[in-house]
């Protein structure tokens, strides 16, 4: 019996979506007009409740059989089989591309040749695949329509995002497809688009960019009456929301996923889609807690799960499944566990894609850490790393091997822990020697931290630099054109928009001519090396910020601070990241109030991470090396204080910050600077044409990209630079002055800074962190084929040799934070361009307080003081003066911190006519004698001597 109306209960809930049609409506709308595809696609439409299907088939069958010719059944008929059955679908889409390949029709073989190269990867057949993928960008392109255009570049976003892995150029290829997609485009282009777009943002880490992707396609799916579409935006909107409780430890998030996994659990059971189905029932699964209820059911759904996977002979279902099921069985039946986690390993290997092999081993070795001994499961994670290395290493530019990358830092977190675990740190019994321990966990803490600019230093260091080609060259200059534009003031809404659009492509093209990442032999500093690197009275403090359990209720490692000395190391606990993190951020909003409100929580924080690490230092240690972790990248270590009473941590150390202990020792082996060479001083660049006109003071030193032409002037920047000068002219290097319209783009690149020691930068910053390659330092631009805005493509290509920069901006040492990477900071990229320390700033910067703190900098700078000496002396003179840590802890030092740049110039001595050796002798001792008694009674007055 013919169905007359195709069921609406199967569709979502909502009284406002329009009923679907009935199939005598497609009929007629198909006899009516034959040759158009809206009158195939409604069959389509009327099979997405699964009670209809049969009926559709046998309906679209006949009609094949009547219109052989008719490429749009053929397509829909696909459609239609995809719905239960991906395997099924094959024949149809095959059919369909063959006959408007025949007919000539650009269209249909797109949209043919997108769904079966679709099916073809989900079958592992890669070549295949491959071959439909050259063959439709082919047609796209040759057929000369946008649309078809669109088609293709996310055609080649899917290749590059399912098949090569490489979702950096993903990502830029779905953004060159974005403005010909909407607001014109198709409801079936637009449905793709998004698709891709939120699975490539969720792979990268942008999980709130995945998410509003997603919200889109929701919405798309609604108005459209697209039920196979909704239901797969339920599951992700589920899915991106455990990702995020799992990153941020939202108080009673568990709950709210839960329903968000049913209800997706109950959409794709709408669908029909078996493959959608299994994929939500093992996100349920890995949302139900261990209570013997929740134990069950999650027993129940993953033996459907197993069973769907066999329907579909899928060997990805598989894996996910048994993976799953294998950590639910782990304290239950550890032996079934084993069984299905090793066949899911073995499954995993055969099936080759590094993203299942790393979550495969994942799983295995949580399940050896819940059944088997403490070493068989460090062996399996470490595997898992090994996997994750391959991952990155697939991506081919260094902005998405770090995000990629950022993805797992947790799984290196739990690794180093677990291995300290194994040596005893955490009270259980020791099955590994602690000494062993210790130099494993510190060699997965190196693995961690900071790899794109080891990489990047490492290559500049064994290859030769990469010149761009002239394509590169031509997109930069128009990248300055448009930012040229974008400064305009006057510039209108509407005007401002359109012109970011094009900023935004031309970004993403100068990334793709970019070269891929050159790695020279990259050498992680072992334990052993930086033990002997380091001086006696030196230690490096490690911190791994972790959690101590996961979603699951397993350890995930911990958090730790792993302090090395010339004498050994040790490991110390310390409290777990969503506790850290609300610590610093409590203790950076009391320091903005700048009423020493902030000494308890600075006491609580020194006791939390540094008191047993302190306590337990050789006692002539003066100098720490910190490598921060997640929240601590945003902490100001020299404000921390043992008690509230007590001096901050700067009165009893020289501080730095370093991003990892290989950079610190490939900076240490540098060779020494020699005496001479310059240092250049910009200062207060003005960007009017006249340095008169149109110029307001300013107090502090930032803004907005937007508003960068109307960022005022910093007088006191000026009075800094001219400090600055006066300092160094008495030293080995000799300073240069650019100030005003001077101080500019075009100067600093003219200038030969093989020869420069120091660059210094007293200037307006802005720092974006939702595009950090968008932050920048403001200068004049000095030519008009400059814009003034220095970005990091701008700064990495620097020829600096080792200089001290000092960039006396605000933020100018914060931004994005990326887990494992660090700060996207503009210190970062300085480094990159071959400096091997800077001073910078964490916070915006009164420009007054910023112009004092740098001229005490550089007067003891000028004495032969290292970088870190010279900032402690003049952070202690702003103590001493009563100044708040906010105006003199943001000031850090990045690198290495015991760079000497200068030293005083040799001057022979003269004494007045008549005054003797002795005299001479006599005199200098009185001196001495007198500074001596000064010192003496001004520590006694901040409560005893500084080391």
């Amino acid at each position: 019996m013919l169905l007359v109306v195709c069921p609406g209960a199967a569709f979502a809930k909502g009284a406002d979506r329009p009923p679907p049609p009935t199939l005598v409506e497609c009929r007629e709308r198909f006899e009516a007009h034959p040759e158009e595809q809206s009158s195939a696609m409604c069959f389509y439409q009327c099979a997405q409740a699964a009670p209809a299907r049969d009926t559709v088939r046998r309906e679209l069958k006949a009609l094949m059989e009547r219109h052989p010719d008719n490429g749009w059944l053929a397509l829909v008929s696909g459609h239609v089989e995809y719905l239960a059955d991906r395997k099924a679908a094959e024949a149809p889409y095959h059919r369909a591309a063959l006959t408007f390949r025949r007919l000539k029709n650009a269209e249909g073989e797109v949209l043919a040749g997108i769904n079966l190269r679709s099916i073809l990867l989900t079958m592992g057949r890669g070549s295949e695949a491959r071959e439909w993928t050259q063959r439709v960008v082919e047609v796209a392109q040759s057929s000369g329509r946008a649309d078809l255009h669109a088609r293709a570049l996310l055609v080649e976003a899917s290749q590059l995002y399912e098949v090569d892995q490489d979702l950096g150029r993903a990502f830029r290829v779905l953004k060159r497809a974005e403005p010909l997609t909407f607001p014109d485009g198709s409801p079936g282009l637009k449905a793709q688009y998004l698709t891709v777009m939120t699975g490539v943002s969720e792979r990268l880490g942008r999980l709130e960019e995945a998410t509003e992707a997603n919200r889109r396609l929701a919405e798309h799916a609604h108005d459209t009456r697209g039920l196979a579409l909704e239901g797969q935006a339920r599951f992700t909107l589920a899915n991106l929301a455990l990702r995020r409780l799992d990153r941020d430890r939202e108080p009673g998030g568990g709950a709210r996923v839960l329903a968000l996994a049913r209800e997706a659990l109950v959409a794709a059971e709408n669908t029909g889609s078996k493959e959608l189905v299994s994929r939500a029932l093992r996100l349920v699964v890995d949302v139900l807690g261990p209570s013997p209820e929740e134990q069950l059911e999650a027993e129940a759904l993953l033996e459907r799960c197993m069973e769907l996977a066999e329907e579909l002979d899928s060997n990805q279902r598989r894996i996910a499944c048994l993976w799953t099921r294998a950590e639910r069985r782990a304290g239950q039946d550890p032996a079934a566990a084993l069984r299905d986690s090793d066949t899911s390993l073995r499954l995993a290997y055969a099936h080759g894609e590094p993203q299942y092999l790393a979550l495969a081993l994942r799983g295995r070795g949580t399940v050896a850490y819940r059944t088997q001994p403490l070493l068989e499961a460090l062996v399996h994670v470490e595997r898992a790393l090994d996997a994750v290395e391959a991952l990155r290493q697939s991506q081919t530019d260094a902005s998405s091997q770090a995000e990629l990358f950022s993805n797992w830092a947790r799984d290196y977190h739990r690794l180093a822990g677990w291995t300290l675990e194994a040596g005893g740190a955490t009270g259980n019994a020791a099955v590994l020697p602690e000494r062993e321990a210790l130099r494993r966990a510190f060699g997965v803490s190196e693995r961690l931290r900071a790899r794109t600019l080891l990489d990047a230093l490492m290559a500049s260091r064994a290859l030769s630099p990469s010149k761009p080609t002239p394509e590169r060259q031509e997109v930069q200059r128009r990248l300055t054109a448009v930012q040229r534009r974008l400064l305009e003031p006057n510039l209108s809404a509407l005007e401002r928009e359109k012109t970011l659009r094009e900023l935004q492509a031309l970004e993403h093209s100068e990334r793709d001519l970019r070269p891929a990442p050159r790695h020279g032999a990259t050498e992680f500093a072992s334990l052993e090396a930086v033990e002997q690197e380091l001086a006696e009275d030196e230690a490096l403090l490690a911190f791994l910020v972790g959690d101590d359990k996961n979603l699951s209720d397993v350890s995930g490692g911990g958090a730790w601070v792993l302090v090395v000395t010339r004498g050994g190391a040790r490991a110390h606990r310390i409290p777990e990241r969503a506790r850290l993190a609300q610590a610093v951020t409590l203790f950076s909003g009391l320091l903005e109030r700048r009423d020493g409100s902030e000494v308890g929580a600075a006491a609580a924080l020194h006791a939390q991470l540094l008191g047993p690490a302190l306590a337990a230092l050789p006692p002539g240690v003066r100098k720490l090396l910190l490598v921060p972790d997640g929240p601590l990248h945003d902490l100001p270590f020299a404000a921390l204080r043992e008690r509230p009473g007590d001096e901050p941590l700067v009165a009893r150390y020289e501080l730095a910050l370093v991003p990892s202990a290989s950079l610190w020792r490939h900076w240490r082996l540098e060779s020494p600077h020699d005496p001479g060479g310059e240092a250049l001083v910009l200062a207060d660049p003005d960007r009017t044409r006249s340095p008169l006109e149109g110029a307001i003071a300013a107090t502090e030193r930032g803004g907005v990209f937007a508003e960068a032409a109307r960022l005022g002037a910093l007088p006191e920047a000026r009075r800094e630079g001219h400090a600055v000068m006066k300092a160094l002219r008495s030293t080995q290097v000799t300073p240069h002055l650019l100030v005003g319209t001077e101080a500019s783009e075009r100067a600093l690149k003219n200038t030969d800074l093989a020869r420069v020691k120091v660059l210094h930068l007293a200037a307006h910053a802005v720092v974006d962190a939702e595009a950090p390659e968008r932050s920048a330092l403001v200068l004049a631009p000095g030519s008009d084929e400059e814009d003034g805005i220095l970005q990091p493509r701008d700064i990495v290509d620097l020829p600096l040799k080792g200089a001290l920069v000092v960039l006396s901006a605000c933020r100018s040492a914060s931004g994005a934070v990326l887990a494992g990477e660090g700060v996207l900071s503009l210190a970062r990229a300085f480094f990159e361009a071959g400096s091997r320390a800077v001073v910078a700033s964490l916070w915006p910067l009164q420009d007054a307080e910023a112009a004092d703190l740098v001229e005490r900098f550089y007067r003891h700078l000028a004495t032969g003081a290292s970088t870190s000496a010279a900032l402690r002396a003049a952070q202690l003179e702003a103590i001493d003066d009563g100044l708040p840590p906010a105006a003199w802890a943001g000031l850090v030092v990045l690198g290495d911190a015991s760079l000497v740049v200068t030293s005083p110039r040799e001057a022979p001595a003269r004494f007045p006519v008549g005054v003797g050796s002795k005299a001479v002798l006599v005199i200098a001792t009185a001196l001495l004698i007198l500074i001596g008694l000064a010192l003496g009674a001004r520590h006694r007055t901040r409560g005893g001597p500084r080391p």
